[in-house]
């Protein structure tokens, strides 16, 4: 069995696409060996974003690993907020004894 998986260009997944709709999906899936799970997946993408929405994989990783990063900041953000909130609260209360 071969491990290596296919990748698609989008003027083959359009092709693809495009013989479905003539053909059925089932015999799209077996003329170029494709999963039927992919080739509605490709059609879902191609109907919410076009042809764009069919090359969106390797931005979805770059924007994954921007979102990861951003998380990161915002926690820390939230901690040295926190942070300062806390000795706020703790320095009035400190005053509030003093008087």
């Amino acid at each position: 069995m071969n491990k290596h998986r296919k990748t698609w260009s989008v003027s083959e997944k359009m092709e693809i696409i495009n013989y479905e709709k003539k053909n059925g999906i089932t015999e799209a899936s077996r003329e170029y060996g494709v999963s039927v799970t992919s080739i509605y997946k490709w059609q879902s993408q191609y109907e919410e974003k076009g042809e764009s929405g069919l090359s969106l994989q390797r931005v979805k990783s770059n924007e994954l690993a921007e979102l990861r990063r951003l998380r990161r900041e915002n926690d820390q953000l939230k901690k040295i907020v926190a942070e300062k909130e806390l000795r706020l609260r703790i320095q009035q209360d400190m005053l509030k004894k003093s008087l």
